[in-house]
């Protein structure tokens, strides 16, 4: 759980928010595409504003690593359930799903749920801003774990965001030979600045954010079931923590 949740928890809990502060427009899309873009050398190709080095962990914390390497599939109702292992031992699932949508004027929010079922159990919603093929924006996120308050802060990044992809180093194409979503799919594989790789197989089939395997580090997420009819967990208004200055 430590590689999984505490991440965001400590960026949420410890005011990760000043890593906004240094890029304050992070969240403007900008006119890379919404897949990974890269040059032949496999590097991406991105003008997206730049986040501070020192500011990148936290900041990366603050976006689900499915949502950040996969591409958000706006059906309300539809979830995905994975698998995810850090230790051989230490494996839980971890429901992914769409349940609201709110029209405005520009955009539509979407709330995306991720439901941790650890001890104790952890639920982490985003509210995600898309609009039609443009790049999803994440406005806010929020932790709940039970019996504490859940608390919301703002995240205005993009949710593709090259920075926090890491280098994209490998692209091919891919067979998903078993399990419920066998077909064609995609795998990349991006290098962060530390040097550590992250692996992910993107697939159609796979609803919510089309990522059926990924691996960061230690900590692997398989997709092993889906379905509809998905409501929102989220019961109470979170506590609304402000943005705060960079130090």
């Amino acid at each position: 759980m430590r590689r999984l949740l505490c991440p965001v928890c400590t960026a949420v809990l410890l005011s990760a928010t000043p890593a906004m502060s240094s890029a304050p427009d992070a969240g403007t899309p900008s006119s890379r595409p919404a897949t990974a873009a890269s040059t032949d050398a496999g590097v991406p190709a991105s003008n997206d504003p730049p986040i501070a080095s020192e500011r990148l962990a936290e900041a990366r914390a603050l976006v689900p690593p499915l949502l950040l390497y996969g591409q958000l599939q706006p059906v309300v109702g539809t979830w995905v359930e994975y698998t995810v292992q850090s230790t051989p031992k230490n494996t839980h699932p971890v429901r992914a799903a769409v349940v609201g949508e709110t029209p405005r004027e520009r955009d539509t929010l979407y709330q995306v749920e991720l439901d941790y079922q650890t001890t104790p159990r952890a639920l982490i919603i985003v509210w995600v801003a898309r609009a039609g093929t443009a790049r999803a924006v994440v406005e806010r996120l929020a932790i709940s774990v039970p019996p504490n308050t859940p608390i919301s802060v703002p995240v205005d990044l993009l949710a593709d965001h090259a920075a926090l992809q890491g280098q994209l180093v490998r692209q091919r194409d891919t067979d998903v030979r078993a399990g419920p979503f066998a077909g064609k799919g995609r795998e990349l594989t991006f290098r962060r600045e530390s040097g550590e790789r992250v692996t992910v197989v993107t697939a159609a089939q796979v609803p919510v954010f089309g990522v059926e395997s990924l691996r960061d580090g230690e900590v692997t997420w398989t997709a092993r079931k889906s379905g509809t009819g998905a409501r929102p967990a989220l019961d109470v208004v979170p506590l609304t923590l402000p943005r705060l200055p960079a130090p």
